[in-house]
């Protein structure tokens, strides 16, 4: 009897470093559910944190074990050795992954919202973590790319005015030059594409490649005007009576009299305003990039109450002081509703 008194007694100890690691890991969830802030970093280091508390707790228990020190020792070396093969098995790429997102995000080269490509994937951003960065494609579908791999290739950033849309069209060489250029010029014209030009790529042995360029104001609206250009180069080409086909396809002609060119149909206006591809395929990254505007707002809001306020210490005019208390009264308001956009935005992507 005694001996299962004395038992329990030595567990007691253990049972408590339990109890209060248990009670540790629910502090540490309560806390980071308190911060709603649902981003991947505060998961990370809510993680981390975890795993340490875990560590600690693992250690304290082994070492107040109503065992010999020898067999502490064998137990902790045992750890160890698990605890070595682990962090050597994947500090390469947690490490690399951690620095290269430390080096992207000072770097600032791309933002929430902005237009990437990285290989043969193109996207907007829709979040940003320590690890890795998250895209919407074309297809509306999400992807996860390594900070790593981001840091390691080239990303082509879409500048977010003033980009430039362009697209080839290869043409015998029967039609002028001139009025191929000035027809390209006019498709791009009616693209909404602003300043085009073209270049002649190349000189066939039986065609030669032209390529229309503009410049396109909001590239919000970059795939859906891409493919407007090129309808709008078939539609003007068509219209000058240029016909857009192979030279195989001349050559294996039967008759002289036929002209490929098909029949002009006039569209009609929609009655209601639609919403572009764009808005419909990007709607999380749109959502991320006005919520990555409304903080830079905020920092803005922030920088010009800090000139107010070092400004109400400095003035001595009363009036000019009531000028300066309602700028500042102003500019919280503005933070306070900018914040609670965020807040609502943050529970919506939350839920």
């Amino acid at each position: 009897m005694e001996n299962l008194i004395d038992q329990i007694i030595s567990l007691a100890l253990p049972g408590i470093i339990l109890l209060i690691l248990i009670l540790f890991l629910i502090l540490n969830s309560w806390l980071f559910n308190r911060l709603k802030r649902p981003t991947n970093t505060f998961q990370v280091i809510k993680n981390s944190i975890a795993a340490f508390i875990v560590l600690a707790g693992i250690l304290a228990i082994i070492l107040t074990l109503p065992i010999t020190q020898e067999a502490k020792g064998q137990i902790l070396s045992f750890l160890g050795i698990i605890v070595s093969a682990g962090i050597a098995l994947s500090s390469t790429t947690v490490l690399g992954n951690l620095i290269a997102g430390i080096m992207n995000n000072s770097m600032k080269r791309f933002s929430n919202g902005d237009l990437i490509k990285i290989g043969d994937l193109q996207g907007r951003v829709v979040r940003r973590s320590a690890f890795h960065t998250e895209i919407q494609l074309e297809d509306s579908n999400f992807v996860t790319i390594p900070n790593l791999h981001i840091a390691s290739n080239p990303v082509k950033l879409t500048r977010k005015t003033n980009t430039v849309i362009s697209t080839t069209v290869s043409l015998g060489y029967d039609v002028p030059r001139q009025k191929i250029e000035a027809a390209l010029k006019e498709a791009a014209l009616e693209a909404k594409l602003k300043d085009p030009y073209v270049y002649i790529l190349e000189l066939g042995d039986f065609s030669v490649v032209y390529k229309i360029h503009g410049f396109l104001t909001d590239s919000t609206l970059f795939f859906s005007t891409s493919s407007l250009l090129n309808a709008k180069v078939m539609d003007v080409l068509h219209q000058k009576k240029i016909e857009i086909v192979s030279p195989t396809f001349m050559n294996q002609r039967r008759t002289d009299d036929n002209i490929f060119i098909p029949k002009t149909i006039i569209d009609k206006p929609p009655e209601t305003k639609e919403k572009t591809p764009e808005e419909l395929i990007f709607d999380e990254a749109i959502e991320a990039g006005e919520i990555e505007k409304k903080k830079n707002n905020l920092k803005k809001l922030d920088a010009r109450k800090e000139e107010l306020q070092a400004s109400l210490k400095a003035e001595k005019d009363e009036k000019q002081k009531e000028v300066i208390k309602a700028a500042l009264a102003r500019i919280e308001n503005l933070k306070t509703k900018i914040e609670a956009h965020i807040k609502a935005e943050n529970e919506k992507n939350k839920d």
